[in-house]
Formats: C-alpha cells, structure tokens, sequence
C-alpha cells in the first residue's frame, strides 16, 4: 500500500528512512530525492528526516491536492502560533505570543505584533481547523474583534504585564487561516488572511488595509 511520505512526516514529525519507507511503500532513492526538493520545511540528520517547518509541508500538501480538513487534521495551533509569530519577526514586528490578562478581565489573543516605527499591533488569531464557511468565520471573528474592545479598554493592565504594548498607537484584529478566506474583513478592524498571504500581506501592510477598507481600533 502506497501512502504520501509527506502526509507521514506531518503526522510523525520526525522519522527514519527505514520506517518511512516501510510506512510509505517507497524506496529510500525516491525519499532522498523528496526530502532534497522539500529542503525548506525537512532536515536530514543522519538516518533521522525531521519535519523543521510544518506549515510550510502543510502547505504543499493542500497544493498538491490534500483536503484541507486532513491537512488540519495533522497540524496544531501551535505550529500555525509558532509560525505566524516567525513571519511577524522576519518583517520587524516585535512579537507577544499568548497574551492573556487575567484580571479585571479575561481574554486571551495568540500572537501580538507590533510595529515600534509606525505604532501598529496586529492581533492574530490562529485558525487552522478547515471550517472555511462564513457562519464559522463570522462567528470567530465577532470574538476576536470582542477581544480588541477589550484590550483597547483595559490597555494599562495589557501593559503593565505586556510593556511593548504601550508602543502600540491602534490594533487591528487577524484571523489566520488554512485555506483562503471565503471574505476578506469584518466589521472593519479584522481582516482574515490565509496563512500563505500572511508575509505579503505584512511586506505591504498599509496599502492592503488601504484597499481592503481596514480601519484599526485606536488605543489611545
């Protein structure tokens, strides 16, 4: 029985070659050659190939064909987390993950970004289950945009536990997701992005909330 030797190293993470051929029905020759053309998100150690970038593999997989609800079946909101916090730092963001505040309040936002030139926070909630319909979307960015209120309300107890908040001018809300968005922006302060279109969208960020009709809540 033939199985897709990426779908295996997404699930496993990290394996032999001798246990992913046997798994997969492949010869160790054609392994070699799939993990050599998948080098940005696979790293040969020794006999071990490890699994270094597993959104970037998930990605593939949806491209090559893979139902996005078996792609999220293998991944975590901690790989979409750990990602979307490494593409805000790679375009000058400085990053927060799991922001919570407790007290007087409760509400939790996955990854903070904030832009210390121009005073811009970008607040992403992480989507990576496949549930790409517009009540499902609508309903979380409703939430997401409830969390905005409250950080804007409760910015000095943010700050007093999160300091690079204070450098934060105005936020606007994120929904990161799998696949791309059935709409684009909600309720004019959350846009929803697909995880492929995050880095242009930051390398271009204020002509994209220009053209999409973005408006980011001020903080103070």
């Amino acid at each position: 029985m033939i199985v897709n030797p990426l779908e295996l190293l997404l699930k496993y993470r990290v394996l032999t070659f001798e246990e992913l051929s046997r798994l997969s029905g492949f010869s160790r020759e054609v392994l070699e050659r799939l993990v050599r053309d998948h080098g940005t998100a696979l790293r040969v150690e020794g006999e071990l190939v490890r699994v270094v970038n597993p959104i970037d593999l998930a990605l593939r997989l949806v491209q090559r064909g893979m139902s996005p609800t078996r792609v999220s079946e293998l991944i975590s909101w901690r790989d979409f987390e750990e990602f979307s916090a490494e593409i805000l730092s790679k375009n000058s963001y400085e990053t927060v993950t799991n922001l919570l505040l407790t007290s007087p309040v409760r509400f939790q936002i996955d990854v903070l970004g904030v832009d210390t030139v121009t005073g811009i926070a970008l607040a992403v909630d992480c989507k990576h289950w496949s549930r790409n319909t517009r009540v499902a979307l609508t309903a979380a960015a409703q939430r997401h945009l409830e969390r905005l209120e409250k950080m804007r309300k409760y910015r000095g107890f943010v700050v007093a536990r999160y300091p690079i908040v204070k450098r934060a001018v105005e936020v606007a809300g994120v929904i990161l997701t799998l696949v791309r968005p059935l709409f684009r922006v909600y309720s004019g302060s959350v846009v929803l992005v697909s995880i492929s279109e995050f880095n242009s969208f930051l390398r271009d960020l204020r002509a994209a909330m220009d053209e999409l009709g973005v408006k980011p809540l001020k903080l103070y």
